[in-house]
């Protein structure tokens, strides 16, 4: 398992900050020489978070405040209701151009078949979830639980990106569901033995990331549990969530 070191960072300014890495090419490149390549995304759709290019506003719906995503035709609609954007114009600064604050699975295939164009790109997800894929060289861009097994003895590479997606959501166990995530795509590819390889792009110092480059799930465990305990957290301690009218809510605490 792989990820961007002090190494790649040298002969890549930019190998941190960037989405693609010089590395995650290499990766994809020497992959497809051998067997298929499994891509997995976060995000599914085209551009599921857009924003405004000038002052980087969420674009957002004016009906339900839901964020607008771009569609197959390239038109704008709420993620939430539905309702199509025809004429967009940012709230804050009246801007008319937008940029995609995240990239989805299906605009990430379009990229790859962009930069392969002699490459088969499949791809799977919540609307169509392949079970297999052919051993063949091919690209198959997948989100989380919904990679296809490769035929004839795994992936030759898995390249596993915005791995921020993953560990910056606002839950106290995401460190551990973007390790499970992982690990669930890595299992898919080839032994080291048979020159199997996986890239992850997120920042390497952080713990779940160090934990899927060892290989080291249950030390990640052990660890985060210990930590958890400490702080009275679950699964040590038991939560509970109550939502309602704040008057209802007054009369349950008395």
């Amino acid at each position: 398992v792989r990820t961007v070191g002090d190494g790649d960072e040298a002969r890549d300014a930019a190998a941190r900050a960037a989405r693609l890495p010089t590395m995650a090419w290499q990766v994809v490149r020497e992959g497809l020489k051998h067997g298929p390549v499994l891509v997995q995304v976060p995000r599914r759709g085209y551009a599921p978070r857009l924003a405004c290019e000038r002052c980087r506003t969420p674009a957002r719906c004016r009906a339900c405040a839901g964020p607008l995503e771009s569609q197959d035709a390239g038109e704008l609609a709420c993620a939430w209701c539905g309702r199509p954007e025809p004429d967009w114009h940012c709230s804050e600064c009246g801007g008319a151009r937008l940029r995609a604050q995240i990239v989805g699975a299906r605009r990430t295939a379009e990229e790859l078949g962009r930069a392969f164009p002699a490459v088969p790109v499949r791809t799977s997800g919540r609307d169509h979830v392949l079970a297999t894929v052919p051993g063949a060289p091919a690209l198959v861009v997948s989100t989380p639980g919904a990679e296809p097994v490769a035929e004839g003895g795994g992936y030759a590479a898995a390249l596993l990106l915005d791995g921020w997606a993953l560990l910056g959501r606002p839950d106290l166990r995401a460190g551990e569901e973007a390790l499970r995530r992982w690990l669930g795509a890595a299992a898919l590819v080839r032994g080291q033995a048979e020159g199997g390889t996986v890239a992850v792009i997120a920042e390497p110092t952080l713990r779940p990331v160090q934990a899927l480059v060892r290989w080291d799930p249950v030390g990640h465990a052990v660890r985060e549990l210990a930590e958890r305990a400490e702080l009275g957290f679950p699964p040590v301690s038991r939560m509970a969530s109550v939502a309602g009218r704040a008057e209802d809510i007054a009369e349950l605490l008395k």
